[in-house]
């Protein structure tokens, strides 16, 4: 009884903490990562560092197509499935992602550094069947691969800036020469 009355007297202060007590639980519970989105970002971001810089037109300095050397580093994140009802990574057959790729020549800055982007297709078979669309002035390349209902997505960029902070992150550190190499 008397915990009641010191409460309606003079804890009148602790609704307020209540509500925000529960306001930052609740947005909390929204910001928490899509495990889903995780696991096929994951996916295509591991199926497009299998491919040859060439394959992902990534270019050396020199302005070739980078053949030998460098490894290819790169963020993914997906906007699409098929099934489009897929909630599982064990249930999808075909992920719709947009990617951001570099090569690693040691030395060279990530300001620098060969990069490319785009959308891309990837089929999980065995083996992966990873598709992009190749460089040029005809914007149909791109539609072609990519479903009427999901097209207006395959023009995005990377939504999510960390997924990018990342792959510069994994670039600068590949990127440094060993200290002391050829000594």
């Amino acid at each position: 009884m008397c915990l009641v009355l010191f409460l309606r007297r003079q804890g009148w202060w602790l609704l307020p903490e209540l509500v925000v007590v529960v306001i930052l639980a609740a947005a909390l519970l929204i910001e928490q990562p899509n495990r889903f989105e995780d696991q096929l970002a994951a996916r295509a971001q591991t199926a497009l560092e299998q491919l040859s810089p060439a394959e992902l037109e990534l270019y050396e300095p020199s302005g070739h197509a980078a053949v030998h050397g460098g490894k290819v580093l790169c963020a993914a994140e997906s906007f699409g499935t098929e099934p489009p009802a897929a909630r599982r990574i064990e249930d999808v057959r075909v992920i719709y992602a947009v990617y951001f790729c570099a090569i690693v020549q040691p030395g060279t800055a990530w300001d620098y550094a060969s990069r490319s982007s785009g959308p891309v297709v990837i089929t999980l078979t065995d083996p992966l069947v990873v598709q992009t669309a190749r460089s040029g002035p005809d914007p149909d390349r791109v539609w072609a691969m990519i479903p009427d209902g999901l097209e207006q997505k395959a023009s995005a960029s990377l939504r999510e800036w960390g997924r990018l902070a990342g792959l510069r992150a994994r670039y600068e550190q590949a990127a440094v020469l060993p200290l002391n190499s050829g000594n």
